[in-house]
């Protein structure tokens, strides 16, 4: 992936090992231009190609179980 796809975050697929559930985890980075941290909390915005990639990645795991 190239650095200019818009794309500050990190995917991480797990397995619980207890149930066997496919999980999917996000990692964001924070000092992305799309990510606030305020008194408040958290607030991301993600890009449009962030939103692809998570669309995606949602449906290559729900096509699996």
């Amino acid at each position: 992936m190239a650095e200019d796809d818009n794309i500050h975050i990190r995917l991480e697929i797990s397995k619980d090992p207890t149930s066997g559930d496919i999980t999917l985890l996000t990692r964001f980075d924070a000092n992305a231009p799309n990510f606030i941290k305020d008194e408040t909390g958290f607030k991301w915005f993600p890009t449009p190609q962030e939103r692809a990639f998570l669309n995606e990645a949602f449906d290559m795991i729900t096509k699996r179980k």
